[in-house]
């Protein structure tokens, strides 16, 4: 884990985001911890503001033990100094549902190699409400 920690914080911001972004796909809580700082600070949409590594990283489980397909995909990448904004894509999928693409525009900043604040601001006009107030719940939950 240390040497993990190491590699990463050695890692330029945008490189960090695109690490970071490419983990979800593993859906392994553990693997994305690394990236976060602990007092993180995330603003969602509808979810809300989760703040603190353990906040954020409860409601990724929720998500990804919620859908069978969970994907964030970067399109494009713009960074300044610890600012990372980016155009990305979100592919989720239900047990029996058809895959959902939700792009959105995410704002990150980073700091030594940790992401500390993440803001995303998703196009949900296409987002069911059903999907909506599934998010608004895990958001809440504490399972």
């Amino acid at each position: 884990m240390i040497a993990r920690l190491t590699v990463i914080m050695s890692l330029m911001p945008g490189d960090v985001v695109q690490a970071f972004a490419g983990e979800i796909a593993s859906r392994d809580v553990r693997r994305l911890e690394s990236y976060l700082a602990e007092r993180v600070a995330a603003q969602f949409d509808i979810a809300g503001e989760l703040v603190g590594r353990p906040a954020l990283l409860s409601f990724w489980r929720r998500l990804f033990q919620s859908y069978a397909l969970f994907e964030l995909h970067i399109l494009k990448s713009v960074t300044q100094n610890e600012l990372v904004i980016t155009e990305s894509v979100y592919l989720l999928a239900g047990r029996r549902g058809a895959v959902m693409s939700v792009r959105a525009i995410n704002i990150f900043e980073v700091e030594e190699g940790l992401i500390t604040r993440w803001r995303d601001h998703a196009d949900l006009a296409e987002v069911p409400q059903a999907e909506k107030d599934r998010w608004r719940r895990l958001s809440t939950d504490r399972w």
